[in-house]
């Protein structure tokens, strides 16, 4: 996919075009996922753009359909981070009204304002708050927990029946003036029931310290007390913006990582807006303005003051994320000076050595390195009679973004489940380079079992792996194993002739087992269907 992006932007610079416009490719029947792909574009026109011999290309362009969420809001979260990288480090960008950096925009259903508050990332979007999928949804309701207007009508009928009845049976119990229910049909594992007649400062404060003790990354509430209790849109505001605070300067490394307000109107994001353009004036420590975009004529007069990355200023770098829905286009366009993709990834291992922007690097470990022992017993444990020739780390960025990625979707997905495990996988010495530099291909799938699906095979013991049908020898004798990161996840019992897990749900057949095994209460091995549910970690060489 790199490849591919690289090629027609240098095909475009070649033909002397001067923008281009990217849909989002191997995204559909493909399945390639969208956060990888709007990441590894992003990535990839950075590079381009820092490129000396570049003089013609000025426009970039990204374009998802009106109805893509998933699309749009992975090009919206990178649009986030970017801005708020290294804050110490950025200079504030202050662009006239021909170069704003973002845009006015008319008739744009991605309505989000942000900004960041310690470690928190808090957003306030228009939006319906029970098409939110986060930890938790907060509902503003009545002392009886069973108001039927408005967001908490919505909220209780998406939820369904049984999450009624249990508002019924705990109202009459003690409580804390808020309870906790399932959540039912909604996206989301609890909902807090808050009373929006209460003081909204203490009420978020107990929201965020609620959703702290039981380990959630991320809450999505309504402006609090705007409806039925008739509050002060602005005051709430406010009371919501100063609760996060408050919680930034308690907890330094929160789990709570995310906070979203869900308005329905117009005056109500005005409100959180101007709220957070205050904020971002006083210039307090703990605030920093991460991410501003517009959607109603004239909301701002002038374009609003953004944080950039600095390092060497790119003249001509415009990114534009264009929509469009039955004939009718929006383009959502950031103007970016000072910017300069970084070599190095938050997320990035620690113990991942320098790679010099290349995008693979393998490192032989040294025999005595405690990261060398670690992979040499675990080897050992079922494979005590072979000898080790060496033990390599394979350091791909891309393939450890992409499998970071499917893993934060699968610890969401499935709560408190052990979703990875270290697995075995044995190869022969010409699929090894394509291993280290593309991962694990499930086309590939059937070249040395297909018992238990039409997926990657990987080995709970070392030895079964070491088998030479799966880890042929080389012309002098030396096997190849790779020491796999896997995301089992929730599994059954494999088959043959599969090509994705079973539906766990038999209400919703888009509802899958993460992966297979051939016995569920013992398992030797595990298979996975889709490449990015596995990262090769450590290649070992080693002989009889």
């Amino acid at each position: 996919m790199a490849n591919i992006i690289k090629k027609c932007l240098t095909t475009a610079e070649q033909l002397s075009f001067s923008s281009i416009t990217f849909p989002m490719i191997g995204t559909g029947n493909l399945g390639f996922p969208k956060a990888v792909f709007a990441k590894l574009i992003l990535s990839e026109v950075f590079k381009f753009s820092n490129s000396t011999w570049m003089k013609i290309l000025q426009e970039v362009h990204f374009l998802v359909h009106l109805d893509d969420d998933e699309g749009c809001q992975a090009f919206l979260d990178l649009f986030t981070r970017r801005l708020s990288r290294n804050p110490k480090k950025d200079r504030i960008l202050r662009v006239g009204d021909t170069q704003g950096v973002f845009k006015t925009l008319t008739n744009h259903k991605f309505t989000t304002y942000g900004m960041r508050i310690g470690a928190i990332t808090f957003q306030v979007a228009i939006g319906d708050i029970t098409n939110e999928s986060a930890d938790v949804i907060v509902n503003s309701t009545t002392r009886m927990f069973n108001l039927k207007s408005g967001v908490s009508k919505a909220i209780l009928e998406g939820a369904g029946q049984a999450v009624e009845d249990e508002c019924a049976v705990l109202a009459t119990q003690p409580h804390r003036d808020y309870i906790i229910t399932q959540g039912g049909c909604l996206m989301c594992k609890i909902i807090i029931h808050v009373l929006g007649e209460n003081d909204v400062k203490e009420t978020v404060c107990c929201v965020l310290e609620e959703c702290e003790q039981r380990k959630y990354t991320s809450v999505s509430l309504p402006a609090i007390g705007t409806g039925n209790a008739g509050k002060n849109p602005t005051r709430v505001a406010d009371d919501i913006i100063n609760a996060i605070v408050d919680f930034a300067q308690k907890h330094s490394t929160p789990t709570l990582q995310k906070v979203k307000v869900v308005v329905l109107a117009s005056e109500l994001l005005n409100a959180f807006c101007d709220i957070m353009k205050k904020r971002e004036v006083s210039m307090s420590p703990i605030l920093q303005c991460m991410f501003s975009e517009t959607a109603f004529s004239g909301l701002y007069k002038q374009p609003p003051i953004m944080h950039g990355i600095s390092t060497r200023t790119v003249e001509h770098n415009l990114l534009s994320t264009d929509y469009s829905s039955e004939g009718q286009n929006y383009a959502q366009e950031t103007r970016i000076a000072d910017e300069q993709e970084e070599d190095r990834r938050d997320d990035i291992p620690e113990n991942w050595t320098d790679m010099n922007q290349q995008l693979t690097c393998v490192i032989q470990l040294q025999p005595g390195q405690s990261e060398y022992n670690m992979v040499k017993d675990k080897f050992f444990q079922t494979c005590h009679s072979y000898r080790i020739e060496k033990i390599e780390r394979i350091q791909n960025e891309f393939l450890w973004q992409s499998y970071q990625i499917k893993k934060k979707q699968m610890d969401i997905k499935n709560g408190l489940t052990d979703n990875e495990r270290i697995l075995f996988h044995g190869t022969d010495a010409n699929s090894v380079p394509h291993v280290n530099q593309h991962g694990f291909n499930r086309s590939h799938a059937g070249k040395n079992a297909v018992a238990y699906g039409k997926g990657t095979y990987f080995a709970v013991d070392a030895s079964f792996s070491a088998n030479d049908k799966y880890s042929r020898p080389d012309s002098n004798g030396r096997k190849h194993i790779y020491v796999v990161r896997v995301l089992t996840g929730l599994y059954t019992l494999g088959r043959e002739g599969l090509i994705t897990p079973p539906s766990k749900n038999p209400y919703d057949h888009t509802d899958l087992f993460d992966s297979v095994t051939d016995d569920i209460q013992h398992p030797k091995l595990f298979v996975v269907f889709f490449d990015n549910q596995a990262y090769p970690e450590y290649l070992i060489t080693f002989r009889c």
